[in-house]
């Protein structure tokens, strides 16, 4: 290996280790210093935990019991337990696939990028998707749930196809294969809303035939249709009457609104102009109208199967009866690199100086960057989710201060997925948190976690309350006879 070569393989690596830095600081940093939050985080930590206690890993439980709430495969939970393994049952355990998930998606977008586009648009690509509000949020790159992971998938598959179009190397047919069958085994249907994009692709590069007749594009469809159904067969095995859950829930969600999860015909690109990809969809769409233009093939073949991609998922989760904010996370890659054209071609291209090209880069992120991770690191959430999930805040901050919890109940009325991921995570250092939901089973010198107004009353009225602790609008009492 000459001189330059090795210059290039070093040089590189220090552009990803730069990138990985940045990412770092926004992803990674303070990933567990904030309680779970409700719905599909703490769902998904008590199936993990429950996963890891009863050894059924192809279902579900939910305290105790199967959970036809939850009808994902079980590949998030798998990861889960192994980070669990890893970092013990905790907030960042539970959230580090996610985040991992989403650094990979940032880092192969960028690597995609830097072998077929440019350096720059390499860079831009990445910071654009690390700097997006809704990429790095709750119940994304920073919450311990299926979306990240999936977006991740579904993005692989698209980077794998569009380089076989470019280079016709068979063997990015099995991994397209691979990446969609990860995607199903990570949230079932939801991977296939790109697939109409992928015919668009080979009919417009003519090479649908080529694609379909032969050994690889056979051998990946048994591999996907083999784990599919391995995995379906499991469950159902374990939990009858799951295929008819999947078939009526999930795929229902097209044509049913499930959880009363209703929302306009223009929810989602509403979202994505004004908040969850704010700024950069003025430059994902000039980029899109710049690129129908461009004369370059390559560019062509790339923009194509982009935009065909937006387009197609788009279209149904917008007609979709079920809508809901996270769902459009796998738009967000591809919003990105289609969005860094125009600064390539337009600003860059134009600039023929290489520390003002950089400079130009630096000023245009520094701000969006800032943004970014002021808002990773502040974990805000509104005062109405704060309010109910005080409780959880309360169970978070007790267990880092190492304050005893032994025997305390938790007085609740709701959803009680966080309490049940405290309640697992205090029994690790054998101290038992009791949850309880009727009145009749609190008693005279009780300890009792409540939060809502309602139950503080109720508690009132029936005994003589003495506060101990409080945090915001929970509060830790004892009861004394009246």
């Amino acid at each position: 290996m000459d001189g330059t070569a090795t210059h290039r393989i070093e040089s590189k690596w220090v552009h990803y280790a730069a990138l990985l830095g940045l990412i770092f600081l926004v992803v990674f940093l303070k990933l567990g210093s904030f309680h779970i939050r409700w719905w599909d985080e703490s769902m998904f930590a008590v199936n993990t935990f429950e996963m890891m206690e009863n050894g059924h890993y192809f279902s579900l439980y939910y305290d105790g019991a199967p959970d036809l709430f939850n009808t994902k495969p079980p590949l998030t939970n798998w990861l889960q337990l192994i980070s669990v393994q890893l970092f013990g049952y905790s907030e960042y355990a539970i959230r580090f696939p996610s985040a991992l998930a989403a650094t990979l998606s940032i880092l192969a977008i960028f690597r995609f990028a830097m072998r077929h586009l440019s350096i720059y648009w390499a860079w831009i690509s990445a910071l654009i998707l690390l700097t997006a509000n809704g990429f790095v949020a709750y119940h994304t790159a920073r919450t311990g749930d299926a979306d990240a992971l999936l977006t991740l998938f579904m993005l692989l598959s698209v980077l794998a196809f569009i380089d076989y179009l470019i280079t016709e190397n068979k063997r990015q047919i099995l991994f397209v294969f691979i990446f969609l069958t990860l995607g199903f085994a990570t949230k079932l249907y939801a991977v296939f809303l790109f697939v109409p994009a992928f015919l668009v692709g080979l009919i417009y590069v003519k090479k649908l035939r080529q694609f379909i007749f032969n050994w690889h594009f056979l051998i990946g469809l048994v591999f996907f249709l083999g784990s599919a159904t391995f995995l379906i067969v499991m469950r159902e095995i374990e939990t009858p009457g799951y295929i008819d859950l999947i078939l009526s829930k999930d795929a229902g969600r097209i044509f049913e609104v499930v959880e009363y999860h209703t929302e306009s015909a223009t929810y989602y690109v509403d979202n994505l102009f004004t908040y969850r990809f704010g700024m950069w969809m003025i430059f994902a769409v000039t980029g899109t109208a710049l690129l129908f233009v461009s004369k370059n093939e390559k560019h062509q073949i790339i923009h194509i199967v982009l935009f065909a991609c937006v387009v197609s998922y788009l279209l149904v989760i917008t007609f979709s009866a079920t809508k809901l904010e996270w769902y459009d996370m796998p738009l967000f890659p591809l919003l990105a690199l289609l969005a860094a054209y125009p600064i390539q071609s337009l600003i860059l291209e134009k600039i023929s100086v290489k520390w003002q090209q950089h400079a130009l880069i630096a000023l245009l992120f520094v701000y969006p960057y800032y943004i970014a991770f002021n808002e990773s690191q502040g974990n805000t959430i509104t005062l109405g989710d704060s309010k109910i999930e005080a409780k959880e805040n309360y169970l978070y901050t007790a267990f880092r201060n190492q304050i005893d919890m032994n025997g305390v109940k938790v007085f609740y009325h709701c959803w009680d997925g966080g309490l049940l991921f405290y309640q697992y995570k205090f029994k690790t250092i054998n101290q038992d948190l009791k949850l309880v939901y009727n009145l009749e089973n609190l008693s005279d010198n009780d300890r009792v976690l409540v939060s809502n107004d309602s139950l503080k009353n109720l508690l009132s009225s029936s005994f003589m309350v003495e506060p101990i602790d409080h945090l915001e609008s929970a509060e830790l009492v004892r009861l004394h006879p009246k």
